[in-house]
């Protein structure tokens, strides 16, 4: 393994960097925004984010990650580098390997797309392994045994499940219902409802102030503003726990599905094993209350939420970049 290595975690809202000796380097959104006429770039990570839907008409303020990939090559690209310049990864002298984690499904397309965006921002060369398994090595799973593990992660994109043995992943699904589709839950809930019309931003935030998977937690109630979608005149309305909760049901319902359909699609002599391990819950939703709870209610099995469920992939990278021998076969690193 080459000596300069450091983790990237190209996320659908957030992207982490890890760094030898240092740790995790950067924790910042995954944003941008351009100058369309000059195609400069007015601001990166968390400034940009907040020039989301709130810029004049020739400042394009966006995400150019969604469901975990990459959606605008260039503009991801001068991110990355913006990124790398900020910590300075890369110098004349020095540049790095970079391991970054991906989908499990990434296609070929896609995968050419990440890894050209990082060899654009100067990496000496990079190396694509499954976010889901960097997941299962952060949150120290024993990998490297034949003893199967299943891990779930329901991130802001994506939400994956994956059956983990002998340092390879044995059988994996991916569901594009995550963070971003139970904030859409939670639009369409309310205009069916009670016909108030919000968007995007304020459905997140009753999501984190209000979201629960537990119909018992109670959280209160939050006032909410935007248009009646009859008179499409200005409306108030106050919103519950229970309101939250009901709307989020069915995304909640399609990944228990998904951890099940790994369960069952994996070779049988693993199934017996897998339900006695049980399931290790991670990725930023990991964070809605009673999420564990209603996952093993509706699959039947034990589930261990992490301890710090957001920082599980680059964690991970940041093991294998350390410790090479985690992965069940060399990593491939593409030079340009």
């Amino acid at each position: 393994m080459m000596n300069y290595v450091i983790g990237l975690d190209l996320g659908t809202h957030y992207t982490r960097i890890w760094k030898p000796e240092e740790g995790i380097v950067l924790r910042c959104p995954t944003a941008a925004a351009i100058d369309s006429r000059t195609h400069h770039v007015v601001a990166l990570g968390s400034e940009a984010c907040r020039m989301i839907g709130k810029t004049p008409e020739h400042i394009l303020a966006y995400r150019p990650v969604a469901e975990g990939l990459i959606t605008d090559f260039e503009v991801a690209s001068r991110m990355v580098t913006g990124f790398f310049d900020a910590k300075r990864l890369c110098t004349l002298f020095r540049r790095p390997a970079v391991i970054v984690a991906a989908p499990y499904y990434l296609d070929q397309v896609h995968q050419l797309a990440v890894e050209n965006a990082v060899l654009e921002a100067g990496a000496r060369s990079v190396a694509i392994i499954p976010g889901i398994y960097a997941a299962a090595a952060g949150e120290r799973l024993d990998v490297r045994s034949p003893r199967a593990h299943l891990i779930l992660s329901v991130g802001g994109g994506v939400a994956e499940a994956a059956v983990i043995s002998s340092g390879n992943v044995i059988h994996a699904k991916t569901l594009r219902v995550a963070g971003d589709r139970l904030n859409m839950a939670i639009v369409s809930y309310l205009k069916n409802r009670y016909r108030l019309l919000i968007g995007e931003s304020a459905a997140e935030a009753l999501k984190l102030k209000l979201g629960t998977a537990d119909p018992k937690l109670d959280r209160g109630q939050m006032v909410v503003r935007g248009r009646n979608a009859i008179s499409k005149l200005a409306e108030s309305r106050a919103v519950d726990a229970r309101d939250i909760c009901e709307a989020m049901t069915p995304a909640i319902d399609a990944v228990a599905r998904l951890a099940e359909s790994v369960v069952q699609e994996a070779p049988h002599e693993l199934e017996r094993e897998l339900y006695g391990m049980g399931i290790m819950l991670t990725g930023g939703s990991a964070l809605l209350p009673g999420l564990g709870k209603a996952l093993s209610q509706k699959t039947g099995m034990r589930v261990v939420v992490s301890q710090n469920p957001q920082d599980a992939v680059i964690q991970g990278l940041g093991r294998i970049a350390s410790h090479p021998e985690l992965m069940g076969e060399p990593l491939t690193f593409r030079r340009r």
